[in-house]
């Protein structure tokens, strides 16, 4: 996975699209009965490994800091919606939501080109 910081942002919406399509990684699906009227989820873009690094740097910063863990997660999950991680979690107004998407987005970023690192020298 070589790319750029900028593309973190876009590697969890990719990620986001993966994890709704794949009921296997514990974030919640579609029901039977809707999958039957078609996907309205786009299909990502990103290959079953990528999405899978984005998705064990998702898990490390939940276990790191719950909160802003789940905020990213929600934030992704929800289309980039600021407004319904705020409605979901009331603690937070919309600047401490907005600013720990923000950290959040950093740190994965941080942790995906650690393990990119370790990968390369692996090889």
């Amino acid at each position: 996975m070589n790319r750029a910081m900028n593309e973190t942002p876009w590697l969890l919406e990719q990620w986001a699209r993966w994890s709704k399509m794949d009921a296997g990684v514990g974030y919640p699906t579609s029901t039977p009965f809707s999958r039957l009227g078609g996907s309205s989820v786009r299909s990502p873009v990103i290959t079953d490994q990528e999405a899978a690094a984005v998705d064990m740097a998702v898990s490390k910063l939940r276990a790191r800091d719950e909160e802003m863990g789940e905020v990213v997660r929600l934030y992704y999950m929800a289309g980039e919606n600021l407004s319904y991680v705020v409605r979901r979690m009331p603690k937070l107004d919309r600047r401490k939501a907005d600013l720990l998407v923000k950290s959040g987005v950093a740190w994965i970023d941080a942790a995906l080109c650690s393990t990119n690192e370790r990968s390369a020298r692996s090889q």
